[in-house]
């Protein structure tokens, strides 16, 4: 009878130790959501590149006009520019997960850096916290509008006949320069890699022959192409370009894995609660439904985007394979 008694006491303290610690937790959730935003404390977005106008400026501004209006505190800018573009996600990893520190960072920063540097001071699976996808930037490939072919299977047969073929990236170790790594090996052509500062040379001489074929981005090459001086023989993406729709994708010509694009995206800080990541998606995703706010980045050179967490991680993961197989694969590695 005793044993029986004592068995019942402790099931109904078991009960009431799971009740009283469920509501422990609901409570911290709620001082969570009661307390984000903290009032008067602005959010900072942080971008990895110097005031000037870029992409990762322009949706971080644009977006958070419309996050202040709706959350009532002040939402800032903050630029973290040096180390290659490392500075700004090593800010934010180290940061508070209290959501009034985030990022926008890029597709490079998050799943091309990891395979390029030896030493990089932040994992963006472990220290960043997805919110969500921003914006795409399509990759062109993109020859001279002289040469003598108009899609993919003629520039493979081109670039055979040639034997190598004088290829140029706007940068070493970005992604028009690991592209041309993917393409080769799907095709089987051989490539002189002539990596440039910048797009503007590279179109000079992809203009006047120097080079006979790049990547570029969709923004950079749309008014050459429409005149004329350069021909667009594909894009990357799953589907075709929303304005730029007569030129097909890879994967319509047989090359799946330059089904990815170069993406921006929001993120906060590793560890941030659940209920907060929640209220920042919500705000994000309800900013970038405007169609002003669309119209505004689409001017820019940007297709806005959307979507989940979720959808932002298996980008992710997806362009984590394919950019680290291409890195490898072509041996380069950054200075540090």
């Amino acid at each position: 009878m005793t044993s029986d008694l004592q068995n019942h006491r402790r099931a109904r303290f078991g009960v009431f130790a799971t009740l009283a610690l469920s509501i422990v937790a609901g409570l911290s959730n709620a001082a969570h959501a009661q307390t984000f935003p903290q009032p008067g404390k602005p959010i900072r977005i942080v971008i990895s590149v110097a005031p000037g106008g870029g992409s990762s400026e322009v949706l971080a501004r644009v977006l958070g006009e419309e996050m202040r209006a709706s959350l009532g505190v002040p939402v800032l800018v903050e630029f973290k520019p040096g180390a290659n573009q490392r500075m700004g996600p090593e800010f934010v990893a180290k940061s508070p997960p209290d959501g009034h520190t985030l990022l926008v960072a890029s597709s490079a920063q998050t799943t091309i850096f990891p395979f390029s540097y030896r030493k990089l001071n932040y994992d963006p699976f472990k220290d960043l916290t997805p919110l969500m996808h921003g914006a795409n930037f399509r990759l062109a490939l993109v020859v001279s509008g002289t040469l003598p072919v108009s899609n993919v299977a003629e520039f493979v047969r081109h670039a055979k006949t040639r034997g190598q073929i004088p290829f140029g990236s706007f940068a070493a170790g970005g992604a028009s320069h690991f592209a041309q790594v993917i393409l080769a090996r799907a095709t089987g052509i051989s490539t002189l890699h002539i990596p440039y500062k910048g797009s503007a040379p590279m179109k000079v001489d992809l203009i006047g022959n120097t080079i006979e074929a790049a990547f570029d981005v969709d923004s950079s090459v749309a008014q050459l192409w429409r005149e004329g001086r350069v021909k667009i023989l594909a894009m990357s993406g799953t589907n075709r370009h929303p304005t730029l729709d007569t030129i097909p994708t890879f994967r319509e010509q047989g090359i799946a894995d330059l089904d990815m694009t170069l993406w921006l995206a929001f993120f906060a800080p590793g560890g941030t609660p659940p209920d907060i990541v929640g209220r920042l998606t919500r705000e994000l995703q309800r900013a970038i439904a405007v169609p002003e706010v669309r119209a505004r980045l689409t001017q820019s050179g940007m297709e806005p985007t959307g979507g989940t967490p979720e959808a932002l991680a298996q980008i992710m993961q997806r362009d984590y394979r394919i950019w680290g197989d291409a890195v490898r694969a072509s041996g380069f590695q950054a200075e540090d």
